[in-house]
């Protein structure tokens, strides 16, 4: 590519990766839980790394999401990303106060942004059913509570 990208440049690519984890193992109390679901994210991005370069990537992302899809075994897809940095955007009307995608509520994904007041801080949103938002809640806060200790 003329002229050559810098090697600092990190892109704004998104691509597919998907990975399974056991369902008893991610819903684990304390930390358990939250480890087996970073460690499956990890080789997930890992193993999307790896087929990228692949001339059949987009059917062979196809064909692994409806297998996962068929499977019936729960699926959980992210929406957006923090390199998006979508709280210094300003299209003319200043910086947003809030950023919601919205699309979270209707196709189950977990929205991941730019947290408005830090370049550290990030934001997720989820959008569950009540009893299932409940348990989130539980799961979250004991991971949470255990990082701390």
């Amino acid at each position: 590519m003329q002229p050559p990208i810098p090697d600092e440049y990190l892109g704004n690519c998104v691509g597919a990766a998907l990975n399974a984890a056991p369902m008893d193992q991610l819903a684990a109390p304390g930390a358990g839980g939250l480890f087996v679901a970073c460690t499956a994210v990890a080789a997930g991005i890992e193993n999307g790394v790896t087929v990228v370069g692949s001339p059949d990537t987009i059917e062979y992302w196809t064909e692994r999401f409806k297998e996962a899809a068929v499977a019936g075994t729960g699926m959980l897809s992210v929406a957006g990303s923090p390199r998006f940095r979508v709280y210094e955007i300003d299209l003319g009307f200043g910086r947003p106060d809030k950023v919601e995608i919205v699309s979270v509520a209707r196709t189950g994904a977990m929205a991941v942004a730019d947290g408005r007041s830090s370049g550290s801080a990030m934001e997720v949103g989820i959008s569950l059913p009540a009893a299932g938002m409940q348990r989130f809640q539980e799961c979250f806060q004991d991971a949470i509570a255990w990082l701390h200790h």
